[in-house]
């Protein structure tokens, strides 16, 4: 219960301005709740708009439109004088900064305009209640002295940051990071990445789109694992028909490293009838392997990119004392249902909380805990949350996958059409891909879908909504779609899943 004797500077104090951080204070200042957001770096946004998902996209954007130049110009009728099109990296990463800078600054206006108050400095949770800013920012008076918070709401949103490996140390040079990766000044030669989930699989696709030799190291046994084998299996054909090497079932046991390259030693396990790709006669820089032996290549590399995945940023806002229960494994900190800690009067939210690590979970908790505090409703999200890669093609999935299901011993029946015979798709070039729909045989309920093929990412909108309220790919299958649109590749997957397929037999 809250000690209305207490006089608060505030009504919530939110640490960290990424997408779950700012989404909070926005909606808190709309409802008119005395808000302040701390946030250590210059800009608002978090990791996801600086240095994530924003330039990532941007680049995925700029580097396929040179690919597609250089690729597929002569396929529409277009061709390029003087061996085509020519990369200015500087201005694509400018581009790319531009985007960002406009999204940014976006943000700050729309803190000024709901009367939020935005505090840039390291926030640290000093006692319930109270936060501590260390900030350079100067005051009335020249004062830049610490500035001390209250409030009875703070919440942490400090999001997360990339996992590292022991044995591949990041230097920002030769062994790198997302970060690094998307601020290169000039296209290395040849990148190995470490990890083929999302981050690793978008950022090698930048590089190798614009002229980088790129291999794609993976422990488990497919990309994306966890996600559809299908689907990912289609995934991987494509992305190695694009010029990316990728290897599964594989793990980097060292490297040594030079003024010039980077030798890694690659272990991998034998596998036969998978489709695992090999790595003798195919290393990044396209010369033969410094040494092979049994499951075990050597190859120079120029940068090596660690993307296996990344961990939550727990402690860099508490202070001594402060210690919130951490969940069994300890990775994450433990909640509610209200997104309270075991702390009186701290919640958090994101990437802090547990899986998935994405933006746009953070961002729904976010509101929910924002009308939490303002008294009004908002039901908690009865949908899957999306996976999506944003590779061309794109792969998007939410709900349940077919392994899954087969793996439960639950029964279902599928749905599915390939992008090959959407006129939409052909008239884009895109032809690769499918959509899969899953339901229950009783009820005909819409258990989970996964898209990959172009646009991806927002034809899985519609399989959401409709998981969301409980219903049916007969929903889908009845509902008109415009034509031509990929959207009807959804349809009549739906179609064929209730037995009324239209264009196939």
């Amino acid at each position: 219960m809250e000690n209305t004797q207490v006089t608060y500077t505030h009504d919530v104090i939110v640490i960290g301005a990424g997408p779950g951080g700012y989404a909070l204070a926005l909606d808190c200042g709309r409802q008119g709740l005395k808000t302040a957001i701390v946030e250590e770096r210059e800009t608002l946004g978090g990791t996801c708009l600086n240095v994530g998902c924003i330039p990532s996209k941007a680049l995925l954007e700029s580097s396929e439109f040179f690919y597609r130049l250089n690729h597929e110009a002569g396929v529409h009728g277009v061709k390029l004088a003087d061996g085509g099109a020519v990369l200015d990296l500087k201005a694509m990463m400018a581009r790319k900064s531009s985007i960002v800078d406009k999204l940014t600054g976006g943000i700050a206006v729309l803190m000024k305009a709901r009367k939020v108050e935005v505090i840039h400095g390291l926030g640290i949770v000093a006692a319930p209640g109270h936060v501590t800013v260390e900030t350079s920012e100067a005051r009335p008076g020249g004062n830049t002295a610490p500035r001390e918070l209250t409030a009875p709401r703070i919440v942490l949103a400090t999001g997360s940051i990339p996992a590292g490996l022991t044995h591949l140390p990041f230097d920002g040079k030769k062994i790198i990071d997302s970060t690094d990766a998307l601020s290169l000044t000039k296209v290395p030669k040849s990148l190995a990445v470490i990890g083929a989930g999302a981050v690793g699989l978008e950022l090698g696709s930048i590089w190798s789109r614009l002229g980088s030799k790129v291999i794609i190291i993976e422990a488990m046994n497919q990309i994306i694992p966890g996600t559809d084998a299908q689907a990912a299996r289609i995934l991987a054909g494509v992305l190695k028909k694009q010029g990316i090497v990728i290897h599964t079932g594989a793990m980097v046991e060292s490297a040594e490293l030079s003024s010039r390259k980077i030798t890694i030693s690659i272990r991998t396990r034998s596998k036969s009838g998978t489709g695992n790709t090999t790595l003798a006669g195919n290393p990044a820089d396209g010369s033969s392997p410094a040494n092979s032996s049994a499951g075990l290549e050597t190859i120079d590399i120029e940068k090596i990119l660690v993307a296996v995945g990344r961990q939550a940023n727990l402690d860099t806002a508490l202070g001594a004392g402060i210690d919130p229960e951490r969940t069994a494994d300890g990775r994450f900190i433990k909640v509610d249902s209200d997104f309270s800690t075991s702390i009186d009067g701290l919640f958090a939210i994101g990437d802090l909380i547990g899986n998935p690590m994405l933006a746009h979970k953070a961002e729904d908790e976010a509101l929910a805990l924002a009308a939490l505090f303002a008294g009004e409703a908002h039901p908690p999200w009865g949908g899957p949350i999306p996976g999506i890669v944003y590779t061309e093609p794109e792969l998007a999935w939410a709900g349940e996958t077919e392994d899954g299901l087969k793996a439960s011993g639950s029964p279902y029946e599928k749905g599915h059409f390939p992008f090959a015979a959407n006129a939409r798709a052909l008239a884009a070039e895109a032809g690769d891909g499918f959509v899969k729909l899953l339901s229950s045989p009783g009820d005909g309920k819409l258990l989970g879908a996964v898209i990959v093929g172009h646009g991806a990412s927002e034809l899985i909108a519609e399989a959401i909504s409709v998981m969301a309220m409980g219903g049916s790919a007969e929903d889908i299958a009845l509902t008109v779609h415009g034509h031509p649109t990929l959207s009807e590749i959804t349809k009549e997957a739906a179609l064929t899943l209730i037995g009324r397929p239209l264009h196939r037999t």
